[in-house]
């Protein structure tokens, strides 16, 4: 086997040093309210995952700098696969009565930026663990930006967007210094939009630490809070409006904000995937604004619209806030939001599920069918942003998207087993694969899973990895040919 485990290892071994470090915003937090048991706790998780991180890093400090295409696959699974392992420390030793496996579901969620939980009453956690579940979803979102922008393209698994001539790319030869400069330019953006919104929610009367809680589930897509009804909690419109705005913002492509720098709002107007995207927010909330206000729901009719749009974006940004009850909508209302889990937000973004782009190339996939079915001597490729798409790419979608609805369906036999009802299971399985967090049925808008059994939750724990790294990285791991030398 000619695989560079020892490279893979050494950034894993980082990745855990640079975890425990994370860890301290939390400790601060615990002491500054007399959490003293979950600041020990805290503690010894910083320990446990920085002496690991070392010694790891200090084995392979002087293996391999540059990685082919296959190291990537094996590098972004094991990232994520080991700050959910490591990251669910703190759940087992700051005295919850909690067993490895939920910790493991509770930590995966966030760092799929999925926002489901295993714990009914999450007012009832240590304000610094609050901090830390907050914090897993807003690395999740940072790391895949990272991935998505930077690394991605090179193996393949992010080829779903025509890249045009100003957008970044990088290649999978080295890290080289474009590379550092995009992934440097992600994390000031991503930064200083977690600040910005942290001010503006604090200057709309919200509390310090709320502000911080929800800007982290914003920002990152996770959709954490740190009260069990979310932001119903607060009243009035305006940390919705706020809230609204940025999910916008984080649900659209990075790289369209680097391409505005050179082109202007043309980098907007011209690229097929936005235009997509925002036909697809209108149409959603008219539909629902129009079935909400003609059937009656005991709703104001001045919260209406607010609603419709609040819980329209929250779904189709993957982000899974809940502006509503959407359990108790008119069911064609309900089957709008499934159709939107399905969708998600656009490629490179903190958004998950399908991406828009996909789905714009099967639309426009389909309709080429349709035209060779009249026209058998014409030859029209499919196109995006008036670019011809590769054959490659367009197989590469549609795998994708026959894969997603394999996925899907094997979910859902997996959450069969529970005995529930079965739109829950569908619904359920959606919301984890596209990492949207709230569900129907059973699980409710706070995407609780804490009475499924161990295996279930272990499954959908993968599952949501899986979800948020494109499926094929996870998947392609388990193939015979993945390990086999060159």
């Amino acid at each position: 086997m000619n695989f560079r485990i020892s490279s893979v290892l050494k950034i894993v071994g980082f990745l855990l040093v640079v975890l425990s470090f994370a860890m301290l915003p939390p400790v601060l937090v615990c002491l500054y309210y007399g959490e003293h048991r979950t600041a020990a706790g805290f503690g010894h998780s910083i320990w446990n995952v920085l002496l690991v991180g070392t010694v790891l890093f200090l084995i392979f400090r002087h293996h391999g700098r540059n990685f082919r295409v296959r190291d990537g696959f094996l590098i972004l699974a094991a990232c994520w696969f080991f700050a959910s392992l490591f990251g669910s420390l703190p759940y087992l030793y700051c005295g919850l009565a909690i067993n490895p496996v939920d910790a493991f579901f509770e930590t995966a969620s966030g760092f799929s930026t999925t926002g489901a939980t295993v714990f009914a009453d999450v007012e009832a956690l240590p304000r610094g663990l609050l901090l830390w579940r907050s914090m897993t979803s807003w690395f999740g979102g940072l790391g895949i930006l990272i991935f998505a922008v930077a690394l991605m393209p090179a193996l393949g698994i992010n080829g779903t967007s025509v890249a045009e001539p100003d957008k970044p790319s990088v290649t999978m030869d080295s890290f080289s210094p474009k590379t550092l400069r995009i992934a440097t330019g992600i994390i000031l953006g991503y930064t200083m939009l977690t600040a910005l919104e942290i001010i503006l929610l604090r200057l709309g009367g919200m509390g310090l630490y709320d502000s911080f809680i929800h800007s982290l589930g914003t920002v990152s897509t996770g959709g954490f809070s740190n009260y069990n009804d979310g932001i119903l909690h607060f009243d009035g419109i305006y940390a919705r409006v706020i809230i609204l705005i940025f999910m916008l913002i984080v649900g659209t492509n990075f790289t369209m904000y680097y391409s505005f720098t050179r082109r202007g709002i043309k980098a907007f107007s011209e690229d097929s995937e936005f235009k997509a995207f925002r036909a697809i927010m209108i149409i959603a909330f008219a539909i629902v604004f129009c079935a909400l206000y003609f059937i009656e729901t005991g709703w104001s009719h001045g919260g209406e619209a607010a609603n419709a749009a609040f819980q329209v974006v929250s779904i189709l940004t993957t982000t899974g806030f809940v502006s509503d009850d959407f359990t108790a909508w008119p069911a064609f209302c309900q089957m709008i939001l499934v159709l939107l889990m399905f969708i998600g937000g656009c490629s490179s973004s903190s958004s998950s599920g399908n991406k828009v782009v996909r789905i714009v190339v099967i639309f426009k996939l389909v309709i080429h069918g349709l035209e060779t079915r009249l026209h058998s001597n014409v030859i029209k490729p499919v196109k995006l942003n008036k670019k011809d798409v590769p054959n490659d790419t367009v197989s590469a979608v549609s795998n994708h998207m026959f894969l997603y609805i394999v996925m899907t369906f094997v979910g859902a036999f997996i959450m069969s087993l529970e005995n529930i009802d079965l739109l829950d299971c569908f619904t359920s399985t959606l919301s984890l694969l596209g990492n949207v967090g709230p569900c129907f049925g059973s699980v409710g808008v706070q995407g609780y899973f804490g009475d499924f059994n161990y295996f279930t939750k272990a499954f959908m724990s993968l599952m949501m990895i899986a979800g948020r790294l494109e499926l094929y990285t996870i998947l392609v791991l388990f193939t015979p040919g993945f390990w086999r030398s060159e």
